[in-house]
């Protein structure tokens, strides 16, 4: 196998391995806004999981365009093709959805921590970091009673 026919199977493989991921992701989505922290957990260690396999495929990759780079007289052979372009694509799509779970779980902590501020009672006083940022009081427990 040459070198543009190897770098060609990484990509496809890497394009196989980002539909998994993107399937993980949007589970993973799901399983936080529905509240369901077993799936979760599952769903993050199958993440993990996929994502080091796709490392591992992207080593392999910079090693093959390197050479298929050396083959093709300095070219740039990853320029015109459209595997390259797919998985450039699927990872926009993976940073898109990493983003919106980003801002999904900003967004609840801030409010949360609104809601800790002004209904349960801890320090009062204003608290500075060794820099001289706000610090904001953290409650130290809680107990919710969840039965009705």
């Amino acid at each position: 196998m040459n070198s543009i026919e190897m770098l060609n199977s990484i990509l496809e493989q890497q394009r196989a391995q980002l539909d998994l991921i993107l399937v993980e992701q949007k589970k993973i989505r799901k399983d936080v806004t529905t509240r369901n922290w077993e799936d979760l957990e599952a769903h993050i260690v199958t993440l993990n999981y996929l994502s080091q396999q796709f490392s591992v495929l992207e080593e392999q990759r910079t090693e093959a365009y390197a050479e298929a780079k050396k083959d093709a007289n300095g070219k740039d052979v990853l320029l015109g093709n459209p595997l390259f372009h797919m998985v450039h694509q699927k990872l926009a799509a993976s940073r898109v959805e990493n983003d919106a779970l980003n801002n999904y779980i900003s967004v609840t902590r801030n409010f949360l921590q609104s809601i800790f501020d002004n209904v349960i009672p801890q320090r009062r006083n204003t608290l500075y970091s060794n820099k001289g940022n706000l610090v904001h009081s953290k409650p130290e427990s809680l107990v919710l009673n969840t039965l009705s």
